[in-house]
């Protein structure tokens, strides 16, 4: 996919993603995030499982977390290779794991939080569907501390709650058993789409559990 320009900019791959992302319900980078997980996964199958080298590094690593491992679960065109890959990790030594998977997306993750930035962003969110959640709005207030956009996308986001807030309200006025309205398809999934903006993508983000 070529970088189209923008404003005059040319912009990233992590930016053209993000912007497309604007489009569909949900995080944006959560849905690029996963996007790229599920890339990355099949390319590991498809390119690294049959090369020793490829699976003694995921043995060192400890195999994947248990998102990525997760992911492996819906790799039916690979199975054979998710079997090779769960009979090295079984026989290797017990041991932390520290995700090569994740390690290649942390730097994704910055371009895509850099992408909420864009000026098209806020004019995309006040009338699309997407909605950033508060873990990846909380890692942008931390890296963009102070940017010129960033006032600009939180009073979008703001808008954007706004409308989200009405919808669920909207929803809960609508199973009293004497209203005459039923719910509209966005008042019935708001529910839904305001657990993944207080908490981003299920299985995305891991627990707080101390972890060894």
């Amino acid at each position: 996919m070529a970088p189209r320009r923008a404003a005059g900019r040319v912009l990233s791959i992590a930016a053209e993603r993000l912007l497309s992302a604007l489009a569909e319900p949900g995080c944006p980078v959560c849905r690029c995030l996963d996007a790229d997980a599920r890339r990355d996964l099949a390319a590991f199958l498809r390119e690294q499982t049959m090369d020793p080298a490829g699976r003694a590094a995921l043995r060192r690593a400890g195999g994947f977390c248990a998102w990525h491992t997760g992911l492996l679960r819906e790799a039916a065109d690979g199975i054979l290779s998710v079997a090779l890959l769960a009979e090295d990790l079984i026989g290797a030594p017990l041991a932390g794991v520290r995700c090569p998977a994740c390690a290649g997306l942390r730097p994704r993750l910055a371009e895509y939080l850099e992408a909420l930035l864009q000026p098209t962003v806020p004019p995309a969110l006040e009338r699309g569907p997407a909605l950033p959640c508060r873990p990846h709005l909380r890692a942008l207030r931390g890296l963009a501390r102070g940017a010129p956009g960033l006032p600009m996308l939180e009073r979008a986001v703001g808008q954007r709650v706004a409308r989200l807030r009405a919808e669920l309200a909207a929803f809960i006025a609508k199973q009293d058993y004497r209203a005459r309205e039923r719910p509209t398809a966005e008042e019935a999934e708001a529910w839904s789409r305001a657990l993944e903006h207080l908490a981003g993508r299920a299985k995305l983000f891991g627990s707080d559990l101390p972890r060894p």
